[in-house]
Protein backbone atom coordinates (compact mmCIF):
# COMPACT_ATOMS: atom_id res chain seq x y z
CA UNK A 1 0.00 0.00 0.00
CA UNK A 2 1.46 3.34 -1.08
CA UNK A 3 0.75 6.41 1.08
CA UNK A 4 1.19 9.90 -0.17
CA UNK A 5 1.02 13.22 1.70
CA UNK A 6 -2.53 13.72 0.47
CA UNK A 7 -3.67 10.37 1.91
CA UNK A 8 -1.93 11.05 5.19
CA UNK A 9 -3.55 14.45 5.45
CA UNK A 10 -7.00 13.00 4.86
CA UNK A 11 -6.39 10.44 7.59
CA UNK A 12 -5.12 13.14 9.93
CA UNK A 13 -8.18 15.29 9.22
CA UNK A 14 -10.48 12.34 9.80
CA UNK A 15 -8.87 11.56 13.10
CA UNK A 16 -8.88 15.23 14.19
CA UNK A 17 -12.55 15.40 13.82
CA UNK A 18 -13.17 12.20 15.69
CA UNK A 19 -10.71 11.80 18.47
CA UNK A 20 -8.05 14.40 19.03
CA UNK A 21 -4.57 15.32 17.92
CA UNK A 22 -2.52 12.82 19.95
CA UNK A 23 -4.43 9.88 18.51
CA UNK A 24 -4.04 11.08 14.97
CA UNK A 25 -0.27 11.58 15.25
CA UNK A 26 0.21 8.13 16.75
CA UNK A 27 -1.93 6.62 14.05
CA UNK A 28 -0.08 8.63 11.45
CA UNK A 29 3.25 7.54 12.87
CA UNK A 30 2.15 3.89 12.97
CA UNK A 31 0.72 4.11 9.48
CA UNK A 32 3.95 5.59 8.16
CA UNK A 33 5.91 2.95 10.02
CA UNK A 34 3.67 0.24 8.54
CA UNK A 35 3.92 1.87 5.10
CA UNK A 36 7.75 1.96 5.33
CA UNK A 37 7.77 -1.66 6.48
CA UNK A 38 5.48 -2.67 3.63
CA UNK A 39 7.58 -0.62 1.21
CA UNK A 40 10.75 -2.44 2.39
CA UNK A 41 8.95 -5.77 2.06
CA UNK A 42 7.68 -4.78 -1.37
CA UNK A 43 11.17 -3.70 -2.46
CA UNK A 44 12.63 -6.92 -1.08
CA UNK A 45 9.88 -8.95 -2.76
CA UNK A 46 10.54 -7.16 -6.04
CA UNK A 47 14.30 -7.85 -5.74
CA UNK A 48 13.60 -11.48 -4.93
CA UNK A 49 11.09 -11.62 -7.78
CA UNK A 50 13.66 -10.09 -10.15
CA UNK A 51 16.32 -12.55 -8.93
CA UNK A 52 13.90 -15.46 -9.23
CA UNK A 53 12.80 -14.25 -12.67
CA UNK A 54 16.46 -14.10 -13.76
CA UNK A 55 17.04 -17.58 -12.34
CA UNK A 56 13.89 -18.78 -14.04
CA UNK A 57 15.00 -17.24 -17.36
CA UNK A 58 18.43 -18.85 -16.97
CA UNK A 59 16.79 -22.17 -16.10
CA UNK A 60 14.52 -21.76 -19.11
CA UNK A 61 17.59 -21.16 -21.34
CA UNK A 62 19.35 -24.15 -19.82
CA UNK A 63 16.20 -26.24 -20.24
CA UNK A 64 15.96 -25.17 -23.89
CA UNK A 65 19.62 -26.02 -24.43
CA UNK A 66 19.22 -29.35 -22.68
CA UNK A 67 16.05 -30.06 -24.64
CA UNK A 68 17.91 -29.35 -27.89
CA UNK A 69 20.75 -31.61 -26.78
CA UNK A 70 18.23 -34.26 -25.78
CA UNK A 71 16.49 -33.99 -29.15
CA UNK A 72 19.88 -34.26 -30.90
CA UNK A 73 20.73 -37.27 -28.73
CA UNK A 74 17.37 -38.81 -29.61
CA UNK A 75 18.09 -38.31 -33.32
CA UNK A 76 21.57 -39.77 -32.91
CA UNK A 77 20.13 -42.67 -30.91
CA UNK A 78 17.56 -43.32 -33.64
CA UNK A 79 20.27 -43.19 -36.30
CA UNK A 80 22.52 -45.48 -34.28
CA UNK A 81 19.62 -47.84 -33.62
CA UNK A 82 18.91 -48.01 -37.36
CA UNK A 83 22.61 -48.63 -38.07
CA UNK A 84 22.65 -51.28 -35.36
CA UNK A 85 19.58 -52.98 -36.85
CA UNK A 86 21.17 -52.86 -40.31
CA UNK A 87 24.43 -54.31 -38.95
CA UNK A 88 22.47 -56.98 -37.06
CA UNK A 89 20.71 -57.97 -40.28
CA UNK A 90 23.99 -57.96 -42.20
CA UNK A 91 25.56 -60.05 -39.46
CA UNK A 92 22.68 -62.55 -39.55
CA UNK A 93 23.00 -62.73 -43.35
CA UNK A 94 26.78 -63.15 -43.07
CA UNK A 95 26.39 -65.75 -40.34
CA UNK A 96 23.83 -67.67 -42.40
CA UNK A 97 26.11 -67.59 -45.45
CA UNK A 98 29.05 -68.59 -43.27
CA UNK A 99 27.07 -71.47 -41.76
CA UNK A 100 26.06 -72.70 -45.23
CA UNK A 101 29.66 -72.40 -46.45
CA UNK A 102 30.90 -74.16 -43.31
CA UNK A 103 28.43 -77.02 -43.87
CA UNK A 104 29.56 -77.37 -47.50
CA UNK A 105 33.21 -77.30 -46.45
CA UNK A 106 32.47 -79.79 -43.66
CA UNK A 107 30.87 -82.15 -46.17
CA UNK A 108 33.82 -81.69 -48.53
CA UNK A 109 36.18 -82.28 -45.61
CA UNK A 110 34.34 -85.48 -44.66
CA UNK A 111 34.41 -86.64 -48.30
CA UNK A 112 38.14 -85.86 -48.60
CA UNK A 113 38.73 -87.58 -45.27
CA UNK A 114 36.95 -90.73 -46.51
CA UNK A 115 38.82 -90.58 -49.82
CA UNK A 116 42.05 -90.07 -47.91
CA UNK A 117 41.27 -93.13 -45.73
CA UNK A 118 40.52 -95.15 -48.89
CA UNK A 119 43.71 -93.92 -50.56
CA UNK A 120 45.69 -94.56 -47.37
CA UNK A 121 44.34 -98.13 -47.23
CA UNK A 122 45.23 -98.58 -50.92
CA UNK A 123 48.65 -97.05 -50.35
CA UNK A 124 49.24 -99.30 -47.34
CA UNK A 125 48.16 -102.33 -49.43
CA UNK A 126 50.50 -101.24 -52.26
CA UNK A 127 53.29 -100.71 -49.74
CA UNK A 128 52.76 -104.22 -48.36
CA UNK A 129 52.61 -105.61 -51.89
CA UNK A 130 55.76 -103.69 -52.82
CA UNK A 131 57.54 -105.10 -49.77
CA UNK A 132 56.37 -108.58 -50.66
CA UNK A 133 57.53 -108.10 -54.26
CA UNK A 134 60.84 -106.67 -53.03
CA UNK A 135 61.28 -109.67 -50.77
CA UNK A 136 60.36 -112.02 -53.64
CA UNK A 137 62.71 -110.11 -55.97
CA UNK A 138 65.53 -110.33 -53.48
CA UNK A 139 64.87 -114.03 -53.02
CA UNK A 140 64.57 -114.58 -56.78
CA UNK A 141 67.73 -112.56 -57.40
CA UNK A 142 69.61 -114.87 -55.08
CA UNK A 143 67.99 -117.87 -56.72
CA UNK A 144 68.80 -116.44 -60.16
CA UNK A 145 72.44 -116.13 -59.28
CA UNK A 146 72.41 -119.68 -57.95
CA UNK A 147 70.66 -120.98 -61.09
CA UNK A 148 73.01 -119.06 -63.34
CA UNK A 149 75.95 -120.71 -61.61
CA UNK A 150 74.35 -124.12 -61.96
CA UNK A 151 72.87 -123.72 -65.43
CA UNK A 152 75.72 -121.86 -67.08
CA UNK A 153 78.01 -124.86 -67.32
CA UNK A 154 75.13 -126.95 -68.70
CA UNK A 155 74.22 -124.18 -71.13
CA UNK A 156 77.82 -123.92 -72.28
CA UNK A 157 77.92 -127.66 -72.87
CA UNK A 158 74.65 -127.58 -74.81
CA UNK A 159 75.77 -124.53 -76.75
CA UNK A 160 79.02 -126.26 -77.73
CA UNK A 161 77.15 -129.36 -78.75
CA UNK A 162 74.72 -127.33 -80.82
CA UNK A 163 77.59 -125.44 -82.37
CA UNK A 164 79.32 -128.68 -83.26
CA UNK A 165 76.14 -129.99 -84.76
CA UNK A 166 75.76 -126.87 -86.87
CA UNK A 167 79.39 -127.05 -87.94
CA UNK A 168 78.94 -130.69 -88.83
CA UNK A 169 75.98 -129.85 -91.04
CA UNK A 170 77.79 -127.07 -92.67
CA UNK A 171 80.71 -129.35 -93.53
CA UNK A 172 78.57 -131.88 -95.12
Amino acid sequence: MDFSIFTTTLIDIGVFSIGGISISLICLWQLRKQAAKYQLQTDESERRYTTLQEQYDESERRYTTLQERYDESERRYTTLQEEYNTLQQEFRTFQSATDRRYNVLQQEHDTVKKENATLRAGFDALTREHKALQTAHDRLSGRHDELVERVMPVFEILAREKLMEINARNET
